[in-house]
């Protein structure tokens, strides 16, 4: 069980670099000390369900993905298909452009953008990888 803290750390970790907060700022948030969350991080604490949820809010990503149940759509081998793309971005009611609520056309703008985002970040990657002879 101690890999599954590790991927909840490593992701805990991640998404709050992403948002660019600092520990406390998150802490603050989630309303526990900032050594309790920064054992969250380091794999020496395990959050209680009320506190993964929070987070999981806070960040936009499901509870799921944290533990590591559910990898992201980007790093799957073959592109999304709209069906999940669609409940991404439903399941994500803070969306916003500008601060508005994404309107339908702007959620199919959103799908496809993503779908050509995954199609750019595969052919980098595959450009990345050592070439067979």
């Amino acid at each position: 069980m101690a890999y599954k803290n590790e991927v909840l750390a490593k992701r805990i970790k991640e998404e709050r670099l992403k948002k660019g907060w600092t520990q406390k700022q998150v802490a603050a948030m989630l309303g526990v000390e900032v050594g309790t969350f920064s054992g969250y991080e380091r794999a020496y604490r395990t959050p209680e369900t009320k506190t993964l949820e929070q987070l999981a809010d806070l960040y936009g990503v499901s509870a799921d993905y944290l533990l590591g149940r559910d990898e992201s759509w980007l790093e799957k081998d073959s592109p999304p298909q709209e069906i999940e793309l669609e409940q991404f971005i439903r399941e994500h009611p803070n969306l916003r452009v500008f601060g508005d609520p994404l309107s339908e056309d702007v959620k199919d703008d959103v799908m496809l953008a993503l779908k050509t985002a995954w199609e750019v970040l595969k052919k980098q990657r595959a450009d990345r990888e050592p070439k067979g002879s």
